[in-house]
């Protein structure tokens, strides 16, 4: 059966409707609850404080006719206005599985998250899709009279046992 890639490029992201490959992190279209696209901005205010700061200096320095006071001032400006010229706001996708949130992909280029998200959306909901069949024909397969499958066992929610070598310590309540 061939697999439908819905996007794949050189950054080692790969989205097929059976798998989700983002490097080296997997993850199945299936189990995926939501996909949100994020955006972080940074921090804005050390550089506006430097900004400011340094025309305050510069205004000092005018006033009081000091020529170092004016360079320091006219340096803080210079500092301020490359800080804010640097900070440029960062996409993202988080999905969130059963184990809870995860960030994926990061990028400044919010066109390349856009797609990336979408064709990751896409791969959900055709997984999803595919999920609906199944759970037809185990209602069907259910006993009329208990509402139960003949030979179903309920599935332990426990974390697998260590096997071997010394248990666990256990962690003292302070």
């Amino acid at each position: 059966m061939a697999t439908e890639v819905f996007h794949m490029d050189a950054n080692g992201v790969r989205i097929s409707a059976q798998r989700a490959v983002f490097a080296e992190h997997a993850y199945a279209p299936r189990n995926i609850r939501s996909v949100d696209r994020v955006e972080d901005k940074g921090i804005r205010w050390p550089g506006m404080g430097m900004l400011f700061l340094g025309f305050g200096i510069m205004i000092a320095g005018l006033i009081l006719q000091h020529t170092i006071t004016l360079m320091v001032g006219a340096v803080a400006v210079m500092s301020g206005s490359l800080n804010l010229a640097r900070k440029k706001p960062r996409y993202g996708i988080r999905i969130t599985t059963q184990r809870g949130p995860v960030y994926v992909l990061a990028s400044r280029d919010k066109r390349y998250v856009e797609v990336v998200s979408d064709a990751l959306l896409r791969a959900v909901s055709v997984a999803h899709q595919g999920r609906g069949p199944a759970r037809d024909e185990a209602e069907s397969r259910q006993e009329p009279s208990t509402g139960r499958t003949p030979a179903a066992e309920p599935e332990s929610q426990a974390p697998p046992r260590r096997r071997g070598g010394r248990p666990t310590p256990r962690r003292r309540r302070r």
